[in-house]
């Protein structure tokens, strides 16, 4: 997007309110307990050490979810601690009744009272000192949720060795995965304080009609049985194996891992995106799944989300009392893995490989447009289940999940758009493109990388810089292009402005990389019109035409047919970029992180899925797990006057008010410094608006100001100008489209 001046708006505002909710201390879940027929000197030791207790024990619980540390290093701490605290303690103590001695009250009541309560704040972890008693109280606070054992169906047998004979013998074995009970997780999560009131809140809210802007807003939800006529509790599915180990290592894939995660679906997208707000329900070997079936796992998901659908949740808090009925909306994940999990063909040179449509591989690529006489339907799946001829129907099996009452496998429509865009069409139409350019003499290698290097991100895309290439990669469009899918995503985005001005008019290849470019900034939009649904159809239509028209020797890959199915997925569960396994992926790192920490691999899954629900016990005693605060970063003291800018005219407040200026403010989990661009509005023509942060101020309560609510987008963007230097223009990329 070109900018023909700098923006106009100027700064960002906080309350003091937000910097109070970020010092509020967290209580706990345990409550104090009324005492009668005591003194009130009593009552206040009593209070005093069940607090003391109250936040050590969340204290341990922080030390426990951290993934960083080994457990055998939180008992040291906690055994050192301990000890530290008891020589202070007791010195104090010491010198203390000295003192009274010395004057002659030793023998004073309140001194004796005194004396008592050194003694009981000497050994402040006397009754959190092991590691069994810990658990007992986070077990009693309700807010660990164990993990169970479920066994496969069938008896395997590995070899042991015997350490009296010192022989290897065959033992037959049941191999496990663990499983968090959905039932009282999700009644543990849904009354936490406030939870159920943010969910019916965002229930009733008017929506604009024609804008998709979340699942509530799309043709399933508005027809599903359940969801539409009653407060219920939809949830999003994610399946996706994880490496533990050093991918390149001896032991890839022996401990590889298959994790299965929750969204609760009726939150509003701004706490969905907290990796906080995604839920481990369970943990399996990926070798298991293959020789056991995927069904062993989602055969015990399925039951519990059945009893769900059929007696309901029981949930009571001050906001809400009453039973709410819970079942799946969708379930995602990466193209094959979903395909595995939902019982379609695993291989995608198969006769049949998209599990939305039957077109024929010989038709996919070529295709450019959806037909919608191929698109699957519950007859169409029926039939194709008892044929059970997988090379004529794409579909292998029944997936257990359509068992459920209210949820079936035709109506899963999600798209991975990470996957098929940025791990898949974008690398490899990058490189046909750029081979193509380097071939006609247009740009060198040499010159493309050292503007890779030295060009400037700003400060949203500073950690996704894109690395530089090597001409092997580019000689082999199907190979990696060795970045990740947030350095694929700064790399499309800034290429226009990094070499736009050796192009010239009219190329056709560069007009193909355009034409993808167009695309993503309706297919990544956290918001849709369906008018713009129709107009993305015709886009899709004519970059896959122009794709064909440059490369006849290439055909379409499965993934480019993909798209030709995100119009009619966005009208019917809304913004497919709520649907994308970026942040669930991101939520394997605790996991990847632990492994390389703990190193012991004798019983993982059990090792994951305790830890986990470790992190989730700290987070339920806070009563943090949605929470997003506002972190204030370091700044300075200053008046009002001070600040320059049309922002501060229409204040309305003295010029010798104090404010703060922090240097960079946390919102909703998105950082905001001066010198970003953010989006404030559009034209009538849907043209977009930007202003400049000049400075991040923090006044008083009730400010009526410019702040991050009032924001037409909260994604930060970067003005830059390009390599030409008769360009005086500031050019800022999108990262989508906003309606």
């Amino acid at each position: 997007m070109q900018a023909d001046d700098r923006p106009t708006k100027e700064i960002f505002s906080s309350t003091s309110s937000e910097v109070l909710h970020q010092h509020t201390a967290p209580s706990t879940n345990v409550r104090i307990s009324d005492t009668e027929d005591v003194g009130a000197e009593e009552e206040w030791d009593d209070f005093d050490k069940e607090e003391i207790t109250n936040h050590l024990a969340l204290f341990l619980a922080k030390l426990r979810a951290k993934p960083s540390q080994t457990y055998s290093a939180v008992n040291f701490v906690v055994k050192q601690t301990a000890n530290l605290i008891t020589d202070i303690v007791g010195g104090l103590q010491e010198k203390t009744m000295s003192l009274f001695q010395r004057f002659g009250h030793q023998d004073d009541q309140a001194v004796k009272n005194l004396k008592a309560q050194f003694e009981s704040a000497s050994e402040p972890l006397k009754d959190l000192e092991s590691e069994y008693k810990q658990m007992k109280y986070f077990t009693k606070t309700g807010c660990f949720i164990e993990p169970v054992v479920e066994y496969f169906p069938v008896v395997s047998y590995c070899q042991r060795h015997d350490s009296t004979s010192g022989m290897v013998k065959q033992t037959a074995v049941r191999d496990t995965f663990q499983y968090i009970p959905l039932r009282p997780l999700l009644k543990k999560v849904l009354e936490t304080p406030g939870t159920m009131q943010i969910i019916i809140d965002y229930q009733n809210t008017e929506r604009d009609a024609g804008v998709l802007q979340d699942f509530h807003d799309g043709e399933l939800y508005k027809s599903h049985y359940l969801f539409s006529k009653e407060l219920s509790i939809p949830l999003l599915l994610y399946n996706d194996d994880c490496e533990t180990v050093n991918p390149l290592g001896s032991k890839t894939v022996v401990h590889k891992l298959g994790l299965i995660y929750f969204h609760i679906k009726c939150l509003p997208p701004m706490l969905l995106s907290s990796l906080s707000s995604c839920f481990l329900l369970a943990v399996y070997k990926s070798d298991d799944a293959k020789t056991y079936g995927i069904d062993s796992v989602l055969q015990r998901i399925t039951d519990d989300i059945m009893d769900l659908e059929e007696r309901g949740l029981l949930i009571d808090t001050p906001d809400f009392s009453g039973t709410v009925k819970i079942s799946v909306a969708q379930v995602c994940g990466d193209n094959l893995g979903l395909n595995s999990l939902l019982g379609y063909s695993e291989s995608f040179n198969a006769n049949h490989c998209c599990r939305w449509c039957k077109v024929h591989k010989d038709d996919l690529w070529s295709q450019t447009v959806e037909d919608p006489e191929m698109v699957r339907n519950a007859q169409m799946y029926a039939e194709d289940l008892s044929s059970n001829n997988h090379s004529e129907t794409g579909l292998k099996r029944k997936c257990v999940l359509d068992n459920l009452k209210y949820f079936s496998v035709v109506d899963n429509v999600a798209r991975d758009i990470m996957h098929a865009i940025l791990e898949g069409i974008g690398p490899f139409e990058v490189k046909l493109v750029l081979a193509s350019l380097l071939a006609e003499g247009l740009v060198s290698l040499e010159t493309l990388n050292y503007r890779l290097t030295s060009f400037d991100y700003g400060f949203p895309d500073s950690c996704n810089k894109p690395t530089v290439l090597g001409q092997h990669e580019l000689k082999n469009p199907n190979g990696a292009l060795r970045q990740t899918a947030a350095q694929m995503w700064c790399f499309l985005r800034f290429l226009p402005i990094i070499i736009g001005d050796k192009i010239p008019k009219g190329n056709k290849h560069w007009e193909l990389l355009l034409l993808l470019l167009s695309c993503m900034e309706f297919i990544f939009s956290p918001s849709i019109t369906t008018e713009a649904t129709i107009y993305l159809k015709h886009l899709i239509a004519e970059h896959h035409t122009v794709f064909l028209q440059l490369y006849p020797n290439l055909h379409l890959k499965p993934k480019h047919h993909f798209l030709l199915h995100y119009p009619r997925a966005f009208r019917m569960i809304g913004p497919l970029k709520q649907f994308w396994t970026m942040r669930f992926e991101a939520r394997h790192n605790f996991f990847k992180q632990l492994s390389h920490v703990v190193c012991n691999f004798k019983n993982i899954c059990k090792t994951m899925a305790f830890r986990n629900q470790m992190m989730l016990c700290y987070r339920l005693l806070t009563e943090s797990v949605f929470s997003k605060n506002t972190e204030f970063g370091p700044g300075h003291g200053s008046f009002l006057a001070a600040i320059q800018g049309e922002f501060v005219k229409g204040l309305e407040k003295p010029p010798f008010t104090e404010v703060y200026v922090p240097d960079w403010v946390v919102v909703n989990g998105t950082e905001y410094r001066p010198g970003m661009t953010i989006t404030t509005g559009c034209t009538e023509d849907g043209v977009p608006q930007f202003g400049l942060i000049k400075a991040i101020v923090t006044i008083g309560l009730n400010v009526d100001a410019f702040s991050v609510n009032s924001l037409h987008d909260f994604q930060h963007l970067h003005a830059v100008k390009s390599y030409n230097v008769e360009d005086d223009l500031y050019y800022i990329p999108l990262r989508y489209r906003c309606f």
